[in-house]
């Protein structure tokens, strides 16, 4: 059934959450001991607010509010469905980790206030992204968070970190103008801006401003999606951002791309329209070249978050390819290949920041016999790693099945071919990684360490996204997990009514 509209300030709320704890951080955090407790408490409570909304959704309801209007009839409005439910959930549950992870990382960091205010300022707004109910009010949000994303890759402040800052900054601006050029198209087009189960524009409308739309639209979305060849800014962005936040870019905000895409394609154009333009067998031939190429330039990194990096940009291919088969299946593997992902790539980079805490080795030609030194962190990374390639039962294997069933049911062989083709690739640059940390060595190699011991907290919430791994992949039939949620979002999506 289509979700019945429910008047709620829960989205509202749940959007101000966070950013009101940014606020409070600005003004009260120059006392040191009040930043955990503000930071976590602001971040939990958007997670229970997301939880509630779950729930709602599940029961047929979709709770909006309207906002403001700019001009008519272009107004600020949130909605929350199964979609957007789904993505809020993997934010506010990848986001605490990350804040925790923060705190202990950057403790002895003099600006770890100015770090958690952006980080929860940049939670509110990506919620504001997933609640978006119009073209209008999803632009807006997803230019807020790309801006307030800044000083969190340039957080360091060192020269590698302004240069990945800048090139992000550029990359974000142009794909924001493309952006912007796609809704004036769209307005001249349907004359609103709303998001429409099945679409809405007419499939009949004129080719030659659609596929404008259509080109503008997906290029400015798929900059923050890393769709080759707009990636530029991924590799170097991702290994300058401190580690809490490389999690949180690679495992939400690339994401937002994605959810850009799917938005636009599904709810603005519809598959009806899509399927006349003829334009998806163009978006499925880049998302599989983008699948491979990343891959394989994974291979050739050393330094382990670069290696990282571009399998974010191969991963999130996957879930593009999926999107360009305009498949009911498809749709739903890619859906929760999103979620998933997150998980575990957040948790990919949560153990490459405690390994550079503890040993200061950033290149995995330097990890030799590292599980002698950190036996917890190499088993928890291994799993994360083998989840990554997709082995069951852990949660990258279902959602990669998923996809496989869906790509091969709607295109045949070569779309499943290059799913394939991106999984050996996974194996051939994550292999490397699991093989060289058991390898045995009479002494770990070590460089300059900012902390010594084991930071626990930060071992922690290492530990804790391997369980969500785990449980993702052994109980994904529970409801309110993230395949419930798919297959209600993939419904909806396509305009179904059962």
């Amino acid at each position: 059934m289509n979700p019945v509209s429910l008047p709620s300030l829960l989205p509202l709320l749940a959007i101000l959450t966070p950013l009101l704890g940014a606020i409070a951080l600005a003004v009260l955090g120059h006392h040191r001991r009040v930043l955990a407790p503000l930071a976590l408490a602001s971040s939990g409570l958007c997670l229970g607010l997301v939880v509630v909304l779950v729930a709602t959704v599940r029961q047929g309801f979709a709770p909006e509010v309207a906002l403001m209007q700019l001009a008519p009839p272009m107004r600020i409005e949130l909605s929350v469905d199964a979609l957007g439910a789904l993505f809020a959930l993997t934010i506010c549950g990848l986001f605490p980790l990350a804040l925790v992870y923060a705190l202990k990382f950057l403790a002895d960091d003099p600006h770890l206030r100015r770090f958690l205010a952006f980080a929860l300022a940049a939670q509110g707004l990506m919620l504001g992204v997933a609640f978006a109910a119009n073209l209008i009010t999803l632009f807006a949000f997803y230019e807020l968070f790309s801006l307030i994303s800044y000083p969190l890759i340039v957080h360091d402040r060192s020269p590698r970190a302004l240069a990945a800052g800048l090139k992000y900054i550029v990359y974000i601006m142009v794909g924001g103008v493309f952006i912007l050029t796609g809704i004036i198209v769209i307005y001249a087009l349907a004359g609103d801006l709303a998001f429409v189960p099945g679409g809405l524009l007419d499939p009949q409308t004129a080719a030659a401003p659609a596929l404008l739309a259509w080109v503008c639209l997906v290029a400015g979305f798929g900059v923050k999606a890393a769709l080759m060849p707009l990636h530029g800014w991924v590799a170097d962005a991702h290994p300058a951002a401190p580690p809490p936040f490389s999690a949180v870019l690679s495992g939400v905000m690339v994401a937002a791309g994605s959810f850009g895409i799917l938005r636009v394609l599904f709810e603005i154009f519809g598959a009806n329209l899509l399927g006349e333009l003829g334009v998806m067998p163009w978006l499925a031939t880049v998302a599989g070249l983008s699948a491979v190429l990343a891959g394989a330039l994974a291979i050739g990194e050393d330094e382990f978050k670069r290696r990282l990096a571009y399998s974010t940009v191969s991963q999130m291919a996957y879930v593009t390819l999926a999107i360009a088969m305009l498949s009911e299946l498809a749709l739903v593997g890619a859906l929760v290949h999103i979620s998933h992902h997150a998980f575990i790539k957040g948790g990919l980079f949560f153990a490459a920041g405690l390994i550079v805490a503890v040993t200061g080795l950033k290149k995995v030609s330097q990890f030799d016999g590292l599980a002698r030194r950190m036996p917890a962190t190499a088993v928890l990374l291994t799993l994360l790693a083998l989840a990554m390639i997709g082995v069951p039962p852990l949660s990258g294997f279902l959602s990669k099945w998923l996809l496989g069933v869906g790509l091969i049911e709607a295109g045949g062989l070569l779309p499943l071919g290059v799913l394939v083709a991106g999984t050996l690739l996974a194996a051939a640059y994550l292999w490397p990684v699991i093989f060289r940390i058991w390898l045995p060595a009479e002494q770990v190699q070590r460089a300059d360490s900012p902390m010594a011991g084991q930071p626990k907290w930060m071992l922690m919430v290492l530990a804790a996204s391997v369980v969500i791994t785990i449980v993702l992949g052994l109980a994904a039939s529970l409801p309110g997990l993230p395949l419930e949620l798919a297959r209600l979002a993939a419904a909806q999506l396509l305009g179904a009514n059962g």
